[in-house]
């Protein structure tokens, strides 16, 4: 089935460590940025994303190992909601073996396959984290006394299926307890919808565009836009309880020029809105978010 490449997330953590990631965010979440068939990248989206994707390639043929490396930089939001953008590093390593399992360093371990005309993945990854104070490209000091929301072990189903030029996905993560302080720490669920399209694709490559949108139950919604009494003694910021629901919807583009067999370079660019509690939180100062990002990847 030919995947096209939704503009998804690789999660703030990734950008951090220089990639972990998807997830872009983080979807979260996700897809890859390829001309032609591609292996998806896994990221979440939503708040646990700063709007990039590790490319990952085109994919080989069955029954070959498929290594790829992605360098670039982008520019994204601070943390969802902020007012502030930082440039940040896009770097990325990962491998596919012939009989669908794949590790990298931006959708962690996982495997994929072919079923009902659809592709299915099921992965583990780090989640994504994000910093209460500024610190080179990461965090804020807007959110000073709000605490560190850590990276913890999560796992996550891909859906994606093609219905004529359209590619529908689905997303579900689940980020488990992190420690005993309920307000970064708890486990929580989000999940992402997406539709996806080629718009163009000829001898100056392939343009493609997605919509997507994030929701995420109490606890997600908590962890990274909800202000407990404890917190709001430290930050200033006023107590806020938010309840689970859509978080925000985003529309992108992906253009991307094959230079060669093995590299190719691609231009991302998304524009993201907050909804509902989360746009009503106190730490968030912009409901639109934006982000773009360039990358060359080299496949074997």
């Amino acid at each position: 089935m030919k995947r096209f490449s939704p503009l998804s997330f690789v999660p703030r953590r990734a950008a951090a460590a220089a990639l972990l990631a998807a997830v872009p965010g983080l979807s979260a979440v996700a897809a890859d940025l390829s001309v032609t068939d591609a292996s998806s990248v896994y990221g979440q989206r939503g708040a646990s994303s700063r709007g990039l994707t590790v490319a990952t390639g085109d994919e080989r043929p069955d029954g070959q190992w498929t290594f790829y490396g992605t360098a670039g930089v982008g520019y994204a939001p601070r943390y969802s909601g902020s007012d502030e953008s930082s440039v940040v590093p896009i770097v990325g390593l990962g491998v596919r073996s012939p009989n669908g399992f794949f590790l990298g360093t931006d959708h962690g371990l996982g495997w994929e396959t072919q079923a009902l005309d659809s592709t299915f993945r099921f992965y583990v990854s780090p989640s994504a984290s994000r910093k209460d104070h500024k610190k080179g490209f990461q965090g804020s000091d807007k959110l000073r006394g709000m605490g560190d929301i850590k990276s913890r072990a999560q796992i996550g189903m891909d859906a994606e299926t093609a219905l004529g030029p359209i590619v529908l996905s689905a997303t579900v993560a689940h980020a488990f307890k992190k420690g005993d302080d309920r307000d970064v720490g708890s486990a929580y669920t989000m999940f992402n919808l997406g539709a996806s399209t080629t718009v163009y694709e000829g001898s100056a490559g392939s343009v493609s565009l997605a919509l997507s949108g994030t929701l995420g139950d109490g606890n997600y919604m908590r962890t990274w836009y909800g202000v407990s009494d404890r917190q709001s003694a430290k930050s200033g910021y006023r107590r806020y309880n938010p309840k689970g629901g859509l978080e925000s919807m985003g529309l992108g583009a992906t253009w991307t020029l094959p230079v060669s067999q093995s590299w190719s370079w691609t231009v991302a660019a998304e524009a993201r809105r907050l909804f509902g509690d989360a746009a009503d939180s106190p730490i968030v100062k912009d409901r639109n978010q934006y982000t773009i990002g360039t990358m060359v990847t080299y496949t074997y």
